[in-house]
């Protein structure tokens, strides 16, 4: 049998029962004390008043000589207190007077076994009428025991009513106070993916979850977005696979279709070779990607003087700025503490993305400055001005402003999502700009003094398939276009 966590209104309704028990008792304990406290106090002050009386018969009898009358005004201090006890005593421990009335025995200066009292003696001067000794006075407890137990009872009745009415209100109240919260739990229990456009409702009655109603439904519109760009990812996925997977399976069933030379097979093979080399590109994108929204960060994480960097990223791309007619060059350097194939990787889909959108005998440049602590590694394009909707969707995975290029021209939209996870992956950011008549694209990287900032939490082999000096395969082809 597995064994389940009470409710909270179970948990809050036992806790509140606990606070009243301590409370209660508490309280009861204190008065009880108070009451003994009192009743002792009184009958302190009744054995001294009582002890002064007798002094003052004794004195008198000292006086008078009277022996007798001592003794019966002893008698009639006793009458009508029963549990009154006087006795008197020499120093040889001989009893002059020790009489008691309770029960119409003669009670010795010990009193009666069991029998509680309080004591008080004093001395008791030299006289005729007898040697030095002492003076004794003691009260019976019992009636006072009596009181205090009838009391504690009282107590324990009145401690244990107000516990169970602590707890049978506090149930009640507990249970509508999370009414709210009930409705809620329904509320949240009735949204599904087919029904994702549904929104908890405020509640006047709980003004304290307000916050938490707000907190979940952003929650939920965060959810819905994630969901929604969950299904065009996949969509997207799927269409970028669909074609090179149809023109592999139609390519090979046409080479299939009839009898081909050692030299039209092996062109075929080629042809499906680049396809394949393109889905692995892909695929590899695609898991790189994933990984980075995981929470992933760059390791391996070095100090790396950014010029070199950028030098070996104009050398990689130089067969497609020659293609292009375009000149790159660098303009600025700083050290940054970073992965050097992720920052080599960005830096290529960046450069392969200027020079898709820049003009024949124009001039690339990529920039290095520092940023606020950071270092800020861009390209700078002339070109027409990016629209504020292209800005705004061109780190997006799959996103093409030009959808007339070819698939291969413009490669499979994930050159600029690679950019902003790498920066993501080093604690930075992407950005987008315009700087006069160019475009300023780029992202921003830990400074040499701001290492800590970007601590490795989880391993990302960020160079997996990559050769030892040159990024991912991805960055063979164009990224992709703005």
């Amino acid at each position: 049998m597995t064994w389940r966590r009470p409710s909270i209104a179970a948990r809050l309704t036992a806790g509140l029962g606990v606070v009243a028990l301590v409370v209660f008792s508490t309280a009861g304990w204190l008065l009880q004390r108070a009451l003994e406290s009192e009743l002792v106090e009184a009958d302190r002050l009744k054995l001294a008043g009582k002890i002064s009386v007798v002094l003052h018969f004794v004195d008198e009898a000292y006086r008078s000589g009277d022996r007798a009358a001592l003794f019966h005004h002893l008698d009639d201090l006793r009458i009508g207190h029963d549990g009154l006890h006087v006795w008197l005593v020499t120093e040889a421990g001989d009893t002059v007077y020790g009489a008691s009335r309770t029960n119409g025995t003669k009670v010795p200066p010990g009193l009666a076994p069991g029998v509680r009292v309080d004591v008080t003696e004093t001395a008791l001067p030299s006289a005729s009428l007898w040697p030095a000794g002492r003076v004794g006075i003691a009260i019976e407890s019992g009636p006072r025991d009596e009181l205090l137990r009838s009391h504690l009872a009282t107590l324990v009745l009145i401690c244990a009513l107000g516990v169970g009415s602590t707890v049978l209100l506090s149930w009640f109240a507990i249970g509508r106070c999370l009414r709210p919260v009930s409705r809620l739990s329904a509320e949240a229990s009735d949204i599904t993916p087919s029904s994702m456009g549904r929104r908890l409702t405020m509640t006047p009655e709980g003004t304290e979850l307000t916050g938490l109603v707000r907190a979940f439904n952003h929650a939920l519109d965060r959810l819905e977005d994630a969901y929604a760009q969950l299904q065009a990812f996949n969509a997207n996925v799927a269409h970028e696979l669909r074609t090179p997977l149809a023109s592999l399976i139609t390519g090979t069933q046409v080479t299939l279709s009839s009898p081909r030379s050692r030299d039209d097979l092996r062109e075929v093979l080629i042809s499906n070779l680049e396809e394949l080399q393109l889905l692995n590109a892909l695929v590899n994108d695609m898991l790189f990607l994933s990984r980075a929204d995981r929470g992933d960060r760059a390791e391996g994480l070095e100090e790396v003087t950014l010029g070199a960097e950028a030098d070996k990223a104009i050398r990689y791309c130089d067969a497609l700025l020659q293609e292009a007619g375009v000149v790159a060059e660098r303009s600025g350097d700083a050290a940054a503490v970073c992965n050097p194939p992720l920052v080599l990787r960005a830096l290529v889909n960046l450069l392969t993305n200027a020079i898709r959108h820049t003009r024949a005998g124009d001039t690339i440049r990529v920039l290095i400055e520092p940023d606020h602590g950071l270092i800020a590694l861009s390209v700078l394009n002339p070109g027409l001005e990016i629209p504020t909707q292209v800005r705004a969707q061109m780190f997006d995975r799959f996103y093409r402003a030009d959808t007339s290029r070819s698939r291969r021209q413009a490669g499979h939209g994930l050159g600029l999502a690679i950019v902003a996870a790498v920066a993501r992956m080093h604690g930075g950011t992407v950005f987008v700009e315009r700087i006069g008549k160019a475009n300023r694209v780029g992202l921003t990287l830990p400074a040499r003094d701001s290492q800590a900032a970007v601590a490795p939490v989880k391993s990302l082999a960020a160079v997996e398939t990559a050769p030892a000096t040159l990024p991912l395969n991805s960055t063979v082809r164009p990224a992709r276009s703005r």
